[in-house]
Order: C-alpha cells, then sequence, then structure tokens
C-alpha cells in the first residue's frame, strides 16, 4: 500500500536534526475555496521576495509536484478527510521518524487546516511534531504538547506574535543574527524543536539579497 500523500524523507537541514519526516504545499500560492480566495502563506510579507521555498530544489518539477498533489487532496477531501489519511501514512512513517515538520513550505490557511494537523499530531503523543508559522491569527489553544510552535517574524499578523514564547526572524548574516541575540537555527532545527525563545534564520536563497532586503533583514 503506497501514501495517500507525499512526504519528505530528509534533505539537507533535516538530516542534521535527527530522524526528521517533512510535509509541504505550495509556499505562497493563491486558489479559491467556494468564491473565497486563499493563499497558502496568509501571513506573508517581505518573505515572499526570498522566500527558499520557491528557489533551488523547491521548484523542480516534482518537488512542486508533491506540493500541490498535497494542497489539492486537502481540498478535494476535507479536513476530517485529510486528518485520517495523514494518520494512516503516519502510523507507517513513525516507525522510522520520531520528528515530524509540518510545512517544509508553506503554511497554515485556515482554522480548518490547522485543527486537521492538531488532530493529526494528537494521534501519535510519542512523536515530536514542529513547524514554523506567520498565522498567529488563528487558535492555536488546542494544540497538544508534542506539537512545537515557532513564530515566524516579519508577517501580516506580528501584532500577535508573543516574544516571550519561540519565534524566528530571517537575517541577512550570521553577524547580524548574533548583533540581535538569537541563536542559529540555519543549521539545524533543533532549536526550533526544542521550543527555544529567539531563533536567527540566516538567508540562504540563490538569488542575492538587494541592498534594501539587506537592511530589513539586518
Amino acid at each position: 500500500m503506497g501514501d495517500i500523500l507525499k512526504w519528505t524523507e530528509g534533505n539537507a537541514k533535516l538530516n542534521k536534526t535527527g530522524r526528521v519526516l517533512g510535509y509541504g504545499i505550495p509556499a505562497d500560492y493563491s486558489f479559491s475555496v467556494d468564491g473565497y480566495r486563499m493563499n497558502t502563506c496568509p501571513g506573508a510579507l517581505a518573505c515572499r521576495a526570498v522566500c527558499y521555498a520557491k528557489q533551488g530544489s523547491y521548484a523542480w518539477p516534482a518537488v512542486k509536484a508533491a506540493r500541490a498533489h498535497n494542497l489539492e487532496h486537502f481540498l478535494a477531501v476535507g479536513a476530517d478527510r485529510f486528518a485520517t489519511d495523514a494518520i494512516a501514512d503516519l502510523t507507517r512513517y513513525v516507525k522510522r521518524y520520531d520528528i515530524v515538520r509540518v510545512h517544509d513550505s508553506g503554511d497554515f490557511f485556515s482554522q480548518a487546516y490547522l485543527d486537521a494537523w492538531i488532530t493529526i499530531a494528537r494521534a501519535f503523543p510519542a512523536t515530536r511534531f514542529y513547524c514554523y508559522t506567520k498565522s498567529f491569527h488563528l487558535d492555536w489553544a488546542a494544540t497538544p504538547a508534542n506539537f512545537a510552535v515557532c513564530q515566524s517574524q516579519g508577517g501580516k499578523f506580528d501584532a500577535d506574535l508573543d516574544p516571550d514564547f519561540s519565534h524566528s526572524r530571517i537575517f541577512a548574516s550570521h553577524a547580524d543574527r548574533k548583533r540581535a541575540g538569537y541563536v542559529d537555527g540555519s543549521e539545524t532545527d533543533a532549536p526550533a524543536i526544542k521550543g527555544l525563545v529567539k531563533i536567527g534564520l540566516v538567508y540562504h536563497g540563490n538569488k542575492k539579497l538587494t541592498e534594501s532586503q539587506e537592511r530589513y533583514f539586518a
């Protein structure tokens, strides 16, 4: 029996982090549901221009197709069936992976979608789930203890970000990160999984930052 959804079995960063299974949907992708315009990254602002998930290997046809499949499946079957299908897949994967990264691309675009992932995480209490997100406008109150949430600063909903809890920022360089007092989250995702409060992610995309972008991310 094959997978219903498309999962990522490791990349350079995840392999340094541990036994991590990744899951993604298209980054910054606009679509319609019942006449309403939506986006897979509803909180995105400046990150749109430098998003790593829109460059490099993420632009390969097979990679794009896998993430499109995941989004299309959710939209076709709904939240409850999506959760059931993801749980069916993960029942096999948790034998080999003890950590699941939700969204190596994309974000939580609706409360129903977030609630589905909360249901999935609750089904595997011995497995560590984690994510970076700019969707602070959603209700996270039901998030279980095994689901680590790192708030990603620099989006539309920053007014709702709680700086006393785990959060991350993009920096133009490690020097900028160190000056701001943020730990390095560029090499591995261990700081996010552990719930460290101030995590710095140094820009690593293929596109060179413009002078204005370097100032913005300093």
